[in-house]
């Protein structure tokens, strides 16, 4: 049937917070004596909590402190997100005006959980573009699985095909795939190889480029 809807991965895409986590955590990890490098941390880019979880687990042999971590992380992000608001990435607002403009449906498919997805989709003032959001707790798997994509798909009424994904994660972009969707990367923390760029539909500096290129890339789906 063609493009009909556009699923938006979340942190690294619309929000630069992959690298106030990346941040966070490791400042978490710190003051428990733990010195994490930046390749460690940033291993878990893309998965949700449960395994990011297991990553740890494996690095370590099951000694990492995961909860005592997470919980500090959690206080460090939170406050930093209070003092100094949501850091949105470029592009965010001109690439959702312009998917409605162009009359297509909007999700959010994340592997974040739902109160802390929610809280900085309002907070950021984006949440009303969006006619579905999907996050962690809604599905059996999060991210490389495909459950995140294939239901919003679903609440979308769409078919995985009529869906086009932007995401900035291998992760993710593996989800997407998975899903049997066609997939956007706009790089974060991790640049794309020649395997990603030729899994990609396109790949973009930002999502400014996106949106300007967006209503060519509907006449060509």
């Amino acid at each position: 049937m063609g493009l009909r809807a556009l699923i938006f991965d979340m942190d690294g895409l619309l929000f630069d917070t992959e690298r106030l986590a990346a941040s966070t955590w490791t400042e978490a990890a710190r003051s428990l004596d733990l010195d994490l490098g930046d390749e460690t941390v940033r291993g878990t880019i893309g998965l949700d909590h449960v395994l990011a979880r297991s990553y740890y687990d494996k690095l370590f042999a099951g000694r990492f402190p995961y909860d005592r971590v997470e919980e500090r992380h959690r206080e460090l992000f939170r406050s930093h997100i209070v003092t100094h608001g949501v850091p949105m990435k470029p592009g965010v607002e001109r690439v959702l005006v312009e998917a409605r403009r162009l009359g297509l449906r909007l999700a959010l498919g994340t592997s974040s959980r739902s109160v802390y997805a929610h809280a900085v989709l309002w907070l950021s003032g984006i949440v009303d573009h969006f006619h579905v959001l999907v996050t962690r707790d809604l599905v059996q798997a999060g991210k490389p699985a495909p459950d995140i994509y294939l239901k919003a798909a679903s609440l979308l009424a769409c078919e995985p095909d009529d869906c086009l994904v932007f995401e900035d994660s291998p992760s993710g972009i593996g989800a997407a795939l998975a899903a049997g969707m066609r997939v956007i990367m706009v790089p974060d923390l991790i640049e794309p190889t020649a395997e990603l760029r030729s899994q990609c539909l396109a790949v973009f500096p930002s999502l400014t480029e996106a949106a300007a290129a967006l209503e060519g890339l509907i006449g060509a789906y």
